[in-house]
């Protein structure tokens, strides 16, 4: 994979609402300011984003709304494509900036499987995918990025193709499984010190000695 450039800009960080909502007094929400704010609305659930219901949180009309996108279903999009460069192009190109292929892969594993607040959109994003025929593809093309990425690093280990494939499913299936997890039973994993605990616990199983 090539390596990203040194000079390619970052993306902007995925803002809390409070933010958001305080951009309003400035120069007004930009079609990115109502992605984040969707993505926010989709950590309660696909069925939670309205355009309505996330105006008003947002403490804004609708007109607003209607600059940038021409409906829910846009917005939908938008804010998926938000999701895919934050949560797996980003990584990729701050990984990439390692030099040591086993340190990329043991940042890679912490950060995928320590409890973040925007966790909970993937969640929502991964159960959400089933009903909705919109999301299903942009959730394949991420996963099949991510395993693609997950066997250049085991690759770079030293391990022929076939097994470096066989590490990446293994890791990224850990990973799947343990978000279906969070969303079956969230208090499975215990208090943060437990859940720290496992993550060591997943470096030292994940990363070939």
């Amino acid at each position: 994979m090539r390596r990203t450039s040194a000079r390619t800009p970052a993306p902007t960080p995925l803002r809390p609402l409070e933010d958001i909502r305080g951009q309003r007094r400035g120069p007004g929400l930009s079609a990115e300011d109502w992605a984040d704010a969707a993505l926010w609305s989709l950590a309660d659930g696909i069925e939670a984003l309205s355009v309505e219901k996330l105006a008003r949180r947002l403490g804004v009309t609708k007109g607003g709304f209607y600059w940038h996108f021409k409906d829910r279903a846009e917005l939908l999009q938008a804010a998926l494509a938000r999701w895919e460069q934050l949560a797996t192009t980003h990584v990729i190109a701050r990984l990439d900036a390692l030099r040591d292929p086993r340190e990329r892969l043991y940042q890679l594993l912490v950060l995928t499987f320590e409890a973040d607040p925007q966790g909970k959109i993937e969640v929502a994003i991964v159960a959400g995918a089933a009903a909705d025929p919109r999301i299903q593809p942009v959730l394949a093309r991420v996963s099949q990025r991510r395993i693609g990425y997950l066997v250049t690093l085991y690759r770079a280990l030293g391990l022929p193709a076939r097994e470096a494939r066989h590490w990446a499913l293994q890791a990224y299936s850990t990973y799947v499984g343990l978000l279906h997890l969070a969303i079956s039973s969230p208090d499975t994993l215990g208090t943060s010190r437990a859940r720290a605990d496992y993550v060591k616990h997943l470096t030292r199983a994940l990363i070939p000695a």
